[in-house]
Parts: C-alpha cells; sequence; structure tokens
C-alpha cells in the first residue's frame, strides 16, 4: 500500500479575502494545481504533453465540495488525490486538504478525457487507463 499523492502549500495573500480567509474560488486553484502535479509526477503525463502532442484535453464535468473549516492566511495545507472509480472517459477522483491535523476541504471531482476544441468525450488512452488503476490499487486500503 502506498500514500495517496500529495502536496502542501501554503496560503498567500492572494487567496484569501480581506478577513484573511481563503476566497472559496482559490481552493479550485490549488485542487486543480494538485491535479496537475499527480499527472506530471506520479503518471509521467503532463497536461502539456497531452495536449500538444496526444490532444487530449481534461474537463471536469462534476464537483462536490464540503467545507468542513476556513483555511486562513499563511497556514499550510496538505492536498491528497485518491481515485475512486475510472469509467470509460472519466475518473473520479476524492481530493482533501488538511491542516493542523484537520479536514479542511473535501472534493469529489470526475474528470473527463476530451478532444480539445470540440470537448466531445474520448476514451481514457490504454496507458493513461493502466496507471491510474494501478495508483488506485496501490492506495485503496487509504480510502476509507
Amino acid at each position: 500500500m502506498s500514500a495517496p499523492f500529495s502536496i502542501r502549500t501554503t496560503i498567500r495573500f492572494s487567496d484569501c479575502n480581506a478577513g484573511g480567509v481563503v476566497s472559496h474560488p482559490n481552493y479550485f486553484v490549488m485542487a486543480e494545481g494538485l491535479i496537475e502535479d499527480w499527472f506530471a509526477q506520479l503518471l509521467a503525463l503532463p497536461f502539456g504533453e497531452l495536449l500538444s502532442h496526444r490532444k487530449i484535453g481534461l474537463a471536469t464535468v462534476h464537483l462536490t465540495v464540503d467545507i468542513e473549516r476556513q483555511s486562513r492566511l499563511g497556514e499550510a495545507l496538505t492536498w491528497s488525490l485518491l481515485v475512486q472509480e475510472i469509467g470509460r472517459s472519466t475518473i473520479r477522483l476524492k481530493i482533501s486538504a488538511a491542516a493542523e491535523a484537520a479536514e479542511r476541504i473535501s472534493i469529489q471531482q470526475v474528470l473527463m478525457t476530451v478532444e480539445p476544441g470540440s470537448g466531445k468525450s474520448v476514451a481514457l488512452p490504454a496507458d493513461l487507463r493502466v496507471k491510474v488503476a494501478n495508483y488506485q490499487t496501490a492506495t485503496a486500503a487509504k480510502k476509507a
């Protein structure tokens, strides 16, 4: 069993509203950074390669978000990613961020592989499917 892929981010002034609390849309920017790093670092499929060379885009087609507790300027968040399900053209992810041992946000996000430009769904490439499935298997015990 492997630990889920994770990154640490520090809440910056630009992430916050006037009260020093993370502005909700900025959580999505941080989560996208986690996904992009996961693709590049763990799956060895950087977004640039997918788009430019393989002509495959990733579109978010569903989000469910629960904010458990606000995050504030200067705090460090540890973001982690699990794969819940793999479909024909979709990957269902569970993304979470925690600080000080307390979960701050939980996101269920569905990514769909699409044809850039048209947005038409395309099947997950075989090599991507294998890498995602291997990751899912390696981290399966961490889902709970």
